[in-house]
This record gives structure tokens, C-alpha cells and sequence, in this order.
């Protein structure tokens, strides 16, 4: 058997090598040149009401920003119009909102695994096309917040639970303990990694802001963030939207034509800087 282990070996780490190559990653991020402009207004999403079709899309020539309601449902009928508008465009660039997360073609269905994003990540590897992530990053987002209103340990508890709060209405986690110790490092990114390193300081701060509930593990971003949250998410969330429409921007600037996927309240709110 030991004579056979060097070749095991290089066998498994032959496997593993293809594995990595064949795999999708989550793009990178869309970084644009010129900062957003003001003058390409937005609806701000405090003044957001939901009101609006679903899916909700903009169109220019050589542009489509697909506002989906988010899925995980191969079978959502607003997967079968996005392939459809993605044939009208024919894009030279796609951009998603947020990181993908590890996909292994073949053996895992984008959009079960990875929702919307997943099927135009499917799309723009069928047709050799670039594709980016129009989002900021946690760290930039985390960056701009501060200095704001809102103390870094809001940030923190932002940051931390929002993929929990957004996981939700998928269903629950087995453990949402073990779902959001993957996102405890995000304290570092407002310098509370002293701070908070496990679930436990966690619920100690959250309980110093909520200390009559909600428990975190019953709130989904489906509905309004209870306290803090929903201000904090708001101007995220306008942030996010200003990152979107200067990406988009300068892409059509250059003469791509751009498709975005993107939440249905994105596509509502940065809607007035295309018209």
C-alpha cells in the first residue's frame, strides 16, 4: 500500500486541481473610475414603498437592469424573462449584485445554489461574455458607513447577520449559530475583531440594542429591520445604489451593452437615473 500512496496522492491533487479550474468563482468586484454622480438621481430607499412591478426592469438601447424578486426556483417564471431579455440585449458585460459563492458546474444548478445571480453567471459563461460584481464590498461598505450616524458596533452586528437576515426567507438553518461564525470576521473590518470573535458576543451586543427582542434569529430582512437596522440598511442601500448606476455608467460610456441583475428595489430605486 505505501508504494501506491505517492500516486494517490498526485491523483487527489490532480482531482483537486481540476476541481479549482473547472469551478465557478465569485467575480470580482466592478470598480468604477469616476465616483457617482449626484446628478443621476435616485429614489432614496427610505422613501422606497415597494410599489412597483415584479420583476421590475429598466431597458435603454444596449442596456437591461433585471430587478428580480429573489429566487432560488429554476422553475420561477421571472428566470424564463431574464433569459428572455438577455436575448434581446445580447451583452457584451454582466453584472450581479453580491458574491456568488463556489459552484461546481455539472453537478450543482446555479440557481438552487447560487439564485438569480447564479443563472446570469450561467448565461455569461454559455456566451464567453465578462461578468462582474456591481456591489460594494463589506469592507468598502463598512468604511463609508462609519463616520455616519451609525456606532461600529451597529456596523458590526449589520455586517455580521445581514446574510443571515437575507437567508431566511429560504428557510431556516439547521444551526444559525454555525450560518453567521463564517461572517465573525467581518468585526474587522470597523476594528471590533477584540471584540466580538464568537455567537455569544453577538448576541451580547445585539441584546444591548433589543434587550426586549426580537432574537436575531427570528428576523428576516422579508419585512422591516427591527431598531437601528432598518436607517442602517437604507443608507447601505443608497450607497449600493450609487455604486450601481457610476458602474453602469461608465460601461455604456464605452460602449458595452450591460446587462444587471439585481433586487427588484434596486432596479425601482436607481430607475430615474436611466430614464
Amino acid at each position: 500500500m505505501k508504494k501506491y500512496f505517492p500516486r494517490l496522492l498526485l491523483l487527489l491533487v490532480i482531482l483537486l486541481a481540476i476541481g479549482y479550474l473547472v469551478s465557478w468563482k465569485s467575480p470580482a468586484y466592478y470598480l468604477p473610475q469616476k465616483a457617482y454622480n449626484p446628478s443621476d438621481s435616485i429614489v432614496l430607499f427610505g422613501s422606497y414603498t415597494g410599489e412597483h412591478p415584479r420583476p421590475m426592469i429598466v431597458t435603454q438601447p444596449g442596456l437591461v437592469i433585471f430587478g428580480a424578486a429573489h429566487t432560488r426556483n429554476p422553475d420561477a417564471p421571472e428566470i424564463k424573462q431574464m433569459e428572455a431579455e438577455w436575448k434581446r440585449l445580447q451583452p457584451t458585460v454582466a453584472l450581479v449584485e453580491g458574491r456568488l459563492g463556489f459552484l461546481f458546474p455539472g453537478l450543482m444548478d446555479p440557481v438552487k445554489t447560487l439564485g438569480e445571480g447564479g443563472a446570469v453567471k450561467h448565461l455569461a459563461h454559455r456566451d464567453g461574455i465578462r461578468i462582474y460584481n456591481w456591489d460594494l464590498s463589506k469592507e468598502a461598505l463598512a468604511q463609508q458607513l462609519e463616520g455616519e450616524k451609525f456606532t461600529k458596533d451597529q456596523i458590526a452586528l449589520q455586517q455580521i447577520l445581514n446574510p443571515y437576515f437575507s437567508n431566511l426567507r429560504f428557510g431556516n438553518p439547521a444551526s444559525p449559530e454555525n450560518f453567521v461564525e463564517e461572517y465573525l470576521k467581518r468585526a474587522a473590518y470597523v476594528n471590533l475583531q477584540d471584540s466580538i470573535k464568537t455567537v455569544t458576543d453577538v448576541d451580547r451586543y445585539w441584546k444591548k440594542y433589543f434587550p426586549s427582542g426580537p432574537d436575531w434569529r427570528e428576523v428576516s430582512d422579508e419585512h422591516t429591520l427591527p431598531g437601528f437596522l432598518a436607517p442602517l440598511m437604507a443608507f447601505s442601500n443608497d450607497l449600493r445604489n450609487q455604486q450601481l448606476v457610476a458602474a453602469v455608467k461608465e460601461l455604456t460610456a464605452k460602449g458595452e451593452k450591460v446587462f444587471v441583475v439585481c433586487g427588484s428595489s434596486h432596479a425601482y430605486c436607481v430607475a430615474p437615473a436611466f430614464r
